[in-house]
């Protein structure tokens, strides 16, 4: 079967194991791009990766390395990685600006419109949803709550969760800094829970959002009270997954299981991580928002209005690089690279997965690898994603100047 390019409308996921069209098919680039991920496989950067490079009408470049772990199968298209932090900008913020355009909620809704008033402080009752979406709702980064969490019977562990959070000092005053902070998604999540009546990963479905037809979703799973007992799955994972870590805490290499040890605890579902996914997946919803952002569908999970204003940098926070569930590129040492312009909307997962896609330029990179296999200190990814995204983008930019 010859190689074939697919819009991201389409519910098919078929795809050939690698693809390429111009500017991406000179032989230096190639050559180019397949030296440095054999670099970095030798490295141990990752055990494998994908890389999709698009417009919004088509796919410009798809090709995989590596393996999903030592001595497993080789990489592809259809391998699915446990995309982490990806979860908030591809799970939470659509279904927020479903809510919003479904006028379920207002983005300055407080928290003391959803939780009971005797959870609350008095700080965090004033907390709105656009503080949680923007990362300056002053909650901590990260709180280490699944050491507790995991002696819980698993029907309490989400009450328990929330008391905890809505609980925990605030290290500023809501919108006054930013600070990337977890537990502001664990809440988006129960509070989207609350206002449909349905779990996390029942709101992630095609009857809500279209594009999650199986190459984005969660994997739920019944967590014993022991962290080393194997979780019985309530959702079957099929076909290649990419390997994370070794995990100290549940002594085993994780494969097809949550990688972040709080969302571990919520049975693989929250608000903050939890997601799996391919590139193309990621494509397909990117491209959906890309074109309800320009006007040029009509869908009725998102407006125009709504995917613009969440796509627009928060200028209320100084020095806050936060759009609305999604990051813009840092100033200085970007993990995008140098030439992405302030005008992209990206994000970054802890496993090794990320996205940026200018939209200005109207390009999008979707880089997903298992940095943290074997191990979580493995830090070579920092250095070598913004190579990557150098590369790819000096090659679309030299072919645009000639």
């Amino acid at each position: 079967m010859k190689n074939r390019l697919i819009h991201p409308s389409s519910r098919e996921v078929v795809l050939p194991s690698a693809c390429c069209l111009p500017p991406f098919t000179t032989a230096g680039f190639l050559t180019t791009v397949d030296q440095l991920f054999a670099q970095a496989l030798a490295q141990k950067t990752f055990s494998g990766a994908d890389l999709l490079v698009a417009k919004p009408e088509m796919i410009l470049f798809h090709k995989s390395w590596g393996l999903t772990r030592d001595g497993g199968c080789k990489v592809d298209c259809h391998t699915l990685f446990d995309l982490a932090s990806l979860t908030k900008p591809l799970a939470i913020a659509p279904l927020c600006m479903r809510a919003i355009s479904e006028r379920k909620f207002a983005l300055d809704d407080s928290l003391q419109l959803f939780f009971p008033s005797a959870l609350l402080t008095t700080a965090t009752k004033t907390i709105t949803i656009r503080q949680l979406l923007s990362h300056s709702s002053g909650l901590p980064a990260y709180e280490p709550f699944y050491r507790e969490l995991i002696l819980v019977e698993s029907s309490q562990r989400r009450d328990t969760l929330l008391a905890k959070i809505l609980r925990a000092p605030l290290q500023s005053k809501p919108g006054a800094a930013s600070c990337y902070s977890d537990l502001g998604f664990m809440l988006l999540a129960m509070i989207l829970e609350g206002i449909y009546g349905r779990p996390l990963d029942h709101l992630v479905s095609p009857s809500l959002l279209p594009t999650f037809d199986g190459t984005l979703r969660f994997y739920g799973l019944k967590v014993a009270t022991d962290p080393t007992l194997p979780p019985e799955r309530l959702t079957p994972v099929t076909g290649a997954v990419a390997a994370t870590e070794y995990c100290p805490w549940r002594k085993r290499l994780l494969v097809g299981e949550v990688h972040d040890e709080n969302a571990y605890c919520l049975g693989g579902v929250a608000g903050h991580a939890g997601l799996f996914g391919t590139a193309h997946g990621i494509y397909r919803l990117l491209v959906i928002l890309w074109e309800a952002h320009h006007g040029s569908i009509q869908h009725s999970s998102w407006t125009a209005e709504v995917v613009q204003e969440f796509w627009t940098k928060q200028s209320a926070v100084p020095n806050g690089t936060w759009m609305l569930g999604f990051d813009t590129p840092s100033p200085q040492n970007s993990s995008a690279g140098k030439y992405y312009s302030p005008w992209s909307v990206g994000h970054l997962g802890f496993t090794g997965t990320s996205f940026w896609f200018d939209l200005d330029e109207e390009i999008l990179i979707i880089f997903l690898t298992n940095r943290v296999y074997p191990t979580r200190e493995n830090e070579r990814l920092r250095s070598f994603r913004p190579l990557l995204h150098n590369l790819v983008m000096e090659t679309y930019h030299g072919a645009a100047r000639h």
